[in-house]
């Protein structure tokens, strides 16, 4: 089996791409049965230190060319596509792909497009502020006629990944996040979409065995080893046709 060589932009945050690294090993193993070291991909991984944009968005152009840069980097050590398990970070997605020559896995599209395969229409959203602030999910919901709950406490939520990002995995903090998501499914909706790569490093989402996840981390992983099996010929189609109701 060819596999394609993949590249991480990752850093965004460190502790949450080495997460998202063990999560492509899974894939493997899950989707064409790796066992052996010489079953798995090459995987090169840049952690990359852009001004933070967890609360806003600042030095838009300089983040740009620093993304601009890595993913050169990346491909001439033999990157063939680049992934970002960032959401937040895909505020410069378009931009970026416009001035980079290799393909680019969209995370936000991926996560959105398996919502949409699931049937469910009234989602809740875990993410920073900025992500929420700049509308990256609801421009690709508003494309599936899905509607996107934020929650009341997106603030306390913020500070809540704020400590995850300084290495702080505090009680009150998993407190506040089962606080969040009972207010969101009061709220109606059917599932909760894990819009920051961060917060799996607090949220077990085992302790919520009666509550529909949509990981966004999970998720690219898995539309990440697709392509590196498969590559961009038959890629779609086999995207398109991998249904999941659970996450």
């Amino acid at each position: 089996m060819i596999k394609k060589t993949i590249g991480v932009l990752g850093g965004m945050g460190p502790e949450s791409t080495a997460i998202f690294y063990k999560q492509l090993i899974k894939e493997c193993q899950k989707q064409y049965g790796a066992k052996y070291d010489k079953d798995f991909p090459e995987i090169i991984i840049y952690n990359l230190p852009i001004p933070d944009p967890v609360s806003k968005i600042e030095n838009s152009e300089k983040t740009i060319q620093m993304m601009v840069q890595t993913i050169n980097k990346l491909q001439s050590i033999g990157s063939e596509f680049v992934v970002m398990p960032c959401n937040t970070s895909h505020y410069f997605y378009d931009e970026v792909k416009k001035r980079i020559n290799l393909p680019f896995i969209n995370m936000l599209s991926e996560t959105s497009k398996k919502v949409e395969k699931a049937g469910i229409k009234k989602v809740g959203i875990l993410a920073t502020n900025s992500t929420i602030k700049y509308n990256l999910y609801n421009k690709e919901f508003s494309k599936r006629n899905i509607e996107l709950i934020v929650p009341e406490q997106q603030n306390k939520l913020n500070e809540v990944i704020y400590n995850i990002l300084s290495g702080k995995k505090l009680q009150e903090d998993e407190t506040i996040l089962r606080r969040i998501i009972d207010d969101l499914l009061s709220k109606g909706v059917k599932a909760i979409l894990i819009g920051c790569t961060d917060i799996p490093v607090l949220l077990n989402k085992n302790n919520y065995p009666d509550v529909l996840f949509f990981d966004s981390i999970d998720i690219l992983a898995e539309s990440t080893i697709k392509y590196t099996i498969s590559g961009s010929e038959n890629y779609e189609s086999k995207t398109s046709t991998s249904t999941s109701k659970r996450c």
